[in-house]
């Protein structure tokens, strides 16, 4: 180490290379990265191991796997796919969930009963994560937790009440999914967010209309929530920390809601969604910023307009 005087001030200087100078606040950032990844890899061997383990062992287990419907492992690989799209996005996994669950011919409760239970889980982790960097707004919190939650209990319960006429609140589900898909179509050529001279100020109607479509059609809290705040003059960074850790209470009332009301329900789908959106949680973040966003929402859009397009067709081939 060269110390000199300039002026004033004295000016450390170093006589080794470039390359061994680091700033220890990237190292720190780098070590934590990869202890994260290390923990990430040892959790997915030990599941590995431990059902591998299971299946020579344990004859029932085997048995029982063996006999687990092919429909389980599509919503496996859906529920991975849906959640790195929502992660490059920051929204569509609930429309999206929806639309393939209803093409799967899962009535519409299960279906959004399916997608509240899996984002317990990623909105949970996110709203943590948020909360952690800061990111929240408790003043707007307030204002949307509890109308959400009125909204998705009511949402919930008049759905799963029709559970039996399932039939007919399918293809109104399905025009609903219709319109979500042409507004991410429309988004994804959007020069710009065109926010208006005032904050939206009526929060609470907005939590509670949110809470309740997002319950009858399985998703569009982000869509309709988010992109309003974010519209309306609010932050960015904060309604979006802000509205993950108000989804998270609003998910679980709405679960436990449906869960309530219903018989019965496909658990291998609600299991598959699960799962897949779990496995996708540690690297979503990660590749987001590699692919085009404008890429995805088009490709989101068009699959779920054509789906939806195809569920309303079908509904009206058998009626008429």
């Amino acid at each position: 180490m060269i110390a000199s005087r300039k002026g004033n001030n004295i000016v450390l200087g170093n006589t080794t290379s470039p390359a061994a100078i680091t700033v220890p606040g990237k190292a720190v950032s780098t070590h934590k990265r990869n202890f994260k990844w290390l923990i990430w890899a040892a959790l997915m061997l030990l599941l590995v191991l431990g059902t591998t383990a299971l299946w020579y062992n344990e004859p029932d287990f085997r048995n029982y796997v063996e006999h687990v419907p092919n429909e389980f492992y599509y919503f496996l690989g859906a529920g991975f796919v849906f959640a790195m799209i929502d992660g490059a996005v920051g929204m569509s996994y609930g429309v999206t969930s929806t639309t393939f669950s209803l093409s799967m011919g899962i009535p519409p409760a299960s279906a959004s009963m399916g997608v509240h239970l899996s984002e317990i889980f990623s909105c949970g982790i996110a709203g943590w994560m948020h909360y952690r960097m800061g990111n929240i707004n408790w003043k707007l919190f307030k204002l949307l937790l509890l109308p959400g939650i009125v909204g998705a209990v009511t949402g919930a319960y008049i759905l799963s009440s029709l559970e039996h006429y399932s039939m007919y609140t399918k293809p109104i589900v399905s025009v609903y999914t219709l319109i979500l898909g042409i507004v991410i179509f429309r988004k994804a050529f959007s020069a710009k967010v065109i926010k208006s001279a005032d904050k939206i100020k009526r929060i609470s109607l907005l939590g509670l209309g949110g809470g309740f479509i997002d319950a009858v059609g399985g998703g569009g809290w982000g869509s309709i929530v988010l992109s309003s705040l974010i519209a309306g003059g609010r932050h960015p960074r904060f309604s979006l920390g802000t509205v993950k850790i108000s989804r998270f209470f609003v998910a679980i009332m709405g679960s436990l809601t449906f869960m309530s009301m219903l018989n019965s329900a496909h658990w291998y789908a609600i299991i598959g969604l699960i799962i897949g959106s779990a496995l996708a949680s540690p690297i979503a973040a990660r590749i987001s910023n590699k692919i085009s966003t404008k890429i995805i929402m088009t490709s989101v859009g068009i699959i779920v307009i054509l789906v939806s397009l195809k569920s309303i067709y079908s509904f009206v081939d058998k009626v008429f």
